[in-house]
């Protein structure tokens, strides 16, 4: 499946949420939404990557991805590893509004979805068999057409009772080799890339570095480079008015052609065609 399947490919548009519950398929891709997004794996083993970390995935475990947050899901499905999941997308700024009677409680969905905050990661496998109680009550909404915000704001606020009230659980911090790849390349990706030099940075050899970070991600480092780039590019071509050529400089990119053509091969439209649509959506 093409790369431009996955970016940003969650468009709620008219819509008040995507609910999806799936029990097939594996998941190997680096992507963001515009929305904020919960993850609850129900079966299943594997790794999600974010903010340069690397963390299990495995039943019972609640991620939720603020906007825009760039991260991965890496799971091998088959036989011995059926993956059954939950994914909720929702327009958070919304939600938000439909909170303002409950202060305290809006206080801690804010924190859920600030784009500035880390993602958040919550081990709820004491409470799975309740949380998948409240999953099914609410698709079967979904497959009726029948939710309005009151629904989707009591599916969220559920979801939150079992979440600690302290914040986050701990997390250990990842050292793993694809955790220092990512974060030289977040130091330096708008910089012209050589594998000599990430290999002298982190003082590992060019051929083990692309080894093990496709061990650890299921991914290029030149993939990985490319999409921290293009995300970086659409912000700009969101939040400036600069010109195309511009920001693909400014984004590492050695030139415009190659610009256009690796930002259209991921996000399915050109970096023109991007900015109309993201405009368009401000109206």
């Amino acid at each position: 499946m093409p790369v431009s399947d996955y970016l940003e490919r969650i468009a709620l548009n008219e819509r008040q949420v995507s609910f999806n519950r799936m029990s097939r398929g594996s998941a190997n891709y680096f992507h963001w939404h515009q929305c904020l997004e919960l993850l609850f794996v129900s079966r299943g083993y594997g790794i999600v990557i974010v903010d340069n970390q690397q963390y299990t995935l495995k039943p019972g475990r609640l991620f939720v991805f603020p906007p825009f947050k760039l991260h991965k899901v890496f799971v091998e499905a088959g036989e011995n590893n059926a993956y059954e999941r939950t994914t909720v997308h929702l327009d958070h700024q919304l939600l938000d509004g439909c909170l303002q009677s409950f202060p305290q409680r809006r206080a801690r969905f804010a924190r859920l979805w600030d784009p500035d905050r880390a993602a958040h990661i919550f081990d709820l496998s004491d409470h799975a068999a309740h949380i998948e109680v409240i999953l099914e009550q609410f698709n079967q909404l979904t497959e009726q057409q029948t939710h309005q915000w009151e629904e989707i704001a009591m599916l969220v606020l559920q979801l939150m009772a079992f979440m600690p009230a302290q914040g986050d659980t701990p997390k250990t911090v990842s050292r793993t080799t694809a955790s220092k790849v990512m974060q030289w390349i977040e130091e330096n990706y708008v910089q012209k890339f050589s594998m000599a030099s990430l290999s002298a940075a982190v003082g590992l050899s060019e051929s083990y570095i692309s080894r093990v970070f496709g061990q650890e991600t299921g991914g290029s480092v030149q993939d990985y480079l490319a999409t921290r780039r293009v995300k970086r590019a659409c912000e700009l071509l969101r939040l400036t008015d600069q010109s195309v050529e511009s920001i693909g400089l400014q984004c590492g990119f050695a030139d415009a052609p190659y610009f256009i053509t690796r930002f259209k091969k991921m996000i399915g439209k050109t970096p023109l065609q991007y900015r109309k649509a993201a405009f368009s959506l401000l109206q």
